[in-house]
C-alpha cells in the first residue's frame, strides 16, 4: 500500500496512529509520499523509524522545541533544531538511504509550483516542506526557494498516480469554534486554503481516511499528540476491517 500524508502541523500525530493499525495487522506500506508534518513523518517512518518511536519523538520537549525557534535577522524563524533532529534520527542525508521510497512535495515561490523530490538532499527537502510561510524562512535549494508544500499541494498523490492501493490521510478536516486570537486566524485562513489544494486530490487515491475533529488542534501545538495518535489509531483499525471484511456469498 502508498500512502499520502497530508500537513497539518501537530495533527500529524494521527498520521503516526493509522500508520501503527497498518504495521500491527501486516499491512506493508510500501511508498511515502508527504507533504509539511506528512513529510516529517514519512521521511522518519522511511527511514526505518516505527510510528511508535515517532510517536514518542513528537511527545518530547526537544521535539516541541523545534518549532519554538529562534527569530533570524529577517525577522523570519529558522529551522536549525528540525535539521539537527533530523541528522539524528537519519544519519545519511539522501533519499537513497531510506529503506522505503519516499516522496518530499515544496512549494516554490520563484514559479509559484509544487514540486515532488525524491533525490539528492533529503534534511533540506524536508526541510523546505515544513517552511510555513510567513512564519518560517524560505529553504534555498540550487539557487531556487522553498516553502511549505501544502501551499500549493497538500495531498501529493501524483507519485502514485497509475497505481493501485493508494491511501490518503488528511488531517485538516475540524470544526473551527471561532477566535479573535491572531494567531488562531492566520492557521485557520491558512488551512482553508491548503485543504481546497487537496479536495480534487481524494478522488485520485483508493481510500481516504479523513477523521472529523470536534475541535482544532492548534498547528504547533503537540501537547495532544496521545489523543491524536488514538484518533488516528482508531481509524486505522476501521480501515483495516473494512477492506479485510470477508466477502459476502455469490
Amino acid at each position: 500500500m502508498s500512502l499520502v500524508l497530508s500537513g497539518g502541523g501537530a495533527r500529524g500525530a494521527i498520521h503516526l496512529g493509522v500508520m501503527q493499525a497498518l504495521d500491527e495487522h501486516e499491512i506493508k506500506i510500501e511508498a511515502v509520499s508527504g507533504t509539511s508534518i506528512g513529510a516529517i513523518v514519512g521521511a522518519l517512518y522511511c527511514a526505518g523509524m516505527s510510528p511508535l518511536e515517532i510517536k514518542k519523538l513528537m511527545e518530547t520537549k526537544k521535539f516541541a522545541s523545534v518549532f519554538q525557534l529562534s527569530w533570524n535577522r529577517k525577522g523570519l524563524l529558522t529551522m536549525t533544531k528540525l535539521k539537527k533532529t533530523l541528522a539524528e534520527f537519519i544519519p545519511v542525508n539522501d533519499f537513497q538511504s531510506l529503506r522505503t521510497p519516499f516522496y518530499c512535495c515544496v512549494s516554490t515561490l520563484e514559479s509559484g509550483k509544487f514540486e515532488i523530490i525524491d533525490k539528492g538532499d533529503l534534511s533540506r527537502a524536508v526541510l523546505a516542506s515544513a517552511s510555513i510561510p510567513i512564519l518560517f524562512a524560505p529553504i534555498e535549494i540550487n539557487g531556487q526557494h522553498y516553502v511549505d508544500g501544502g501551499l500549493l499541494n497538500n495531498l501529493p498523490v501524483e507519485p502514485f498516480q497509475g497505481k493501485s492501493n493508494v491511501l490518503a490521510i488528511h488531517v485538516n478536516n475540524y470544526k473551527y469554534l471561532g477566535s479573535e486570537n491572531i494567531r488562531s486566524i492566520a492557521e485557520r485562513v491558512f488551512t482553508l486554503v491548503s485543504r481546497q489544494t487537496a479536495r480534487n486530490k481524494l478522488e485520485k487515491c483508493d481510500y481516504v481516511i479523513e477523521p472529523l475533529l470536534d475541535k482544532t488542534y492548534r498547528v504547533l501545538d503537540f501537547r495532544n499528540t496521545g489523543e491524536l495518535f488514538d484518533i488516528g489509531y482508531n481509524e486505522g483499525l476501521k480501515f483495516v476491517r473494512g477492506i479485510k471484511k470477508p466477502a459476502g456469498p455469490k
